[in-house]
């Protein structure tokens, strides 16, 4: 059995951590990355394709992707930038700033300290984001 938290799966080009890795170096993945549950990445978090953050996983740098998906109850310490959508699940809290190039999807009980998407930003249910980029366009539903 290998020892290596991470393993990659070649026919779609994805890098997959298992539930409850921890780094303590900066994270650079050139492919698609799934992130376990419970995950710890102490510093950045790079990736040059899709990213999926399971729930419960903590960031305590910056996050940049392509495309990005963040599991319930996360936790990102710096900021999120992606080049297309971004979708944030239940509760997961940002303490710098989450960009997305095309669409974003904020989900209930999440907690952003500033958001911007360039096409539009969809909020659902209850929210905090404490500032928005003017000329963002909003839509607002409820659960």
């Amino acid at each position: 059995m290998s020892e290596s938290p991470i393993k990659y799966h070649e026919d779609s080009n994805t890098y997959i951590a298992c539930k409850k890795a921890y780094f303590e170096k900066s994270v650079n993945i050139d492919g698609n990355f799934m992130v376990g549950a419970g995950s710890n990445f102490w510093k950045d978090l790079n990736v040059k394709g899709v990213l999926e953050i399971g729930k419960g996983t903590f960031v305590k740098g910056n996050i940049t992707a392509d495309r990005a998906i963040i599991g319930a109850r996360s936790e990102i310490n710096g900021n999120i930038e992606v080049a297309g959508d971004l979708k944030i699940f239940d509760a997961v809290k940002i303490d710098g700033s989450a960009i997305a190039g095309e669409e974003m999807l904020v989900r209930p009980g999440c907690d952003i300290n500033f958001a911007k998407a360039s096409r539009t930003m969809e909020l659902v249910g209850k929210t905090s984001i404490k500032e928005i980029e003017s000329g963002t366009k909003v839509i607002v539903r409820s659960e």
